[in-house]
């Protein structure tokens, strides 16, 4: 056989039954970065079938926390106040607090009707675990609560168990009695707030003289009902009004108050 003929055979490519058959070409590196990914082997069942094989999730539903953190909810004058403890899970991003008038409360973002989020519980500190609710009215009603924990794509990681209180009308403080003392000084006078001692954070008097009111000053003790005070002017006249209030980082309300009163500082 002439040597051309040699040469053409050693590069031609035989189809055979079907099958092309030849030397496999070779690829360039660009070739090879461009070629698809290959999709999971199918499994055959035991009659002969295909049985599809999902393809990996790339955002897999993170794992629940089995032990559910606890909650307190503790029914106030003026509101509700949530203490719940820290939870632990890796995947922790933020808390929300849902509020319903049933008992059962899905853990779903956004919150399934009528469980509602009333927009004072978000924080993405895990150990800030105190919030207060005091947007609806004082009534009977009785209010159902779950704080769920939640990871950076709003699904639940971990939750409290559900919690009931009430809203409980503002109490009262008495008449607020005010008058000027031997030593010149302004003393101011209150009935104490003798409720639940949790429900307490502090007294506020707040003073107003032709303006916006501000807090003149802060009481912490529970049982003072006085307090003595150079930080009026002489000759001016102030509005003042002493109030019972529970404080969180994440809000506060007001538990009860004085009557208002007008003065004179001498």
């Amino acid at each position: 056989m002439p040597a051309r003929y040699r040469a053409s055979l050693l590069t031609f490519t035989f189809v055979v039954a079907g099958c092309t058959i030849g030397a496999p070409a070779e690829l360039t590196p660009e070739e090879v970065t461009q070629r698809p990914t290959p999709m999971p082997t199918p499994e055959r069942s035991d009659d002969g079938g295909v049985t599809p094989t999902a393809a990996p999730s790339s955002t897999p539903a993170p794992t629940l926390d089995p032990a559910a953190f606890d909650l307190e909810a503790i029914t106030c004058p003026g509101g509700v106040v949530l203490d719940w403890a820290p939870t632990t899970h890796p995947s922790f991003h933020h808390y929300s607090a849902l509020r319903s008038p049933e008992k059962e409360i899905p853990p779903d973002w956004p919150p399934v009707a009528p469980a509602v989020d009333w927009g004072h519980s978000y924080t993405t500190d895990r150990f800030v675990t105190a919030a207060v609710d005091a947007s609806i009215l004082p009534s009977d009603t009785q209010w159902y609560y779950r704080v769920i924990a939640y990871d950076a794509r709003d699904r639940e990681i971990a939750q409290s168990p559900v919690r009931e209180a009430k809203m409980r009308e503002r109490t009262g403080l008495g008449d607020l009695g005010v008058g000027t003392g031997p030593d010149g000084r302004t003393r101011l006078s209150w009935t104490p707030y003798a409720g639940n001692p949790e429900c307490f954070s502090s007294y506020q008097i707040i003073a107003s003289s032709g303006g916006t009111p501000r807090t003149l000053t802060v009481v912490s003790e529970q049982a003072a009902g006085s307090l003595q005070t150079d930080a009026l002017r002489s000759g001016a006249t102030y509005e003042l009004l002493v109030q019972a209030v529970v404080t969180t980082t994440l809000g506060s309300f007001v538990l009860g108050e004085t009557d208002r009163v007008t003065f004179t500082v001498p």
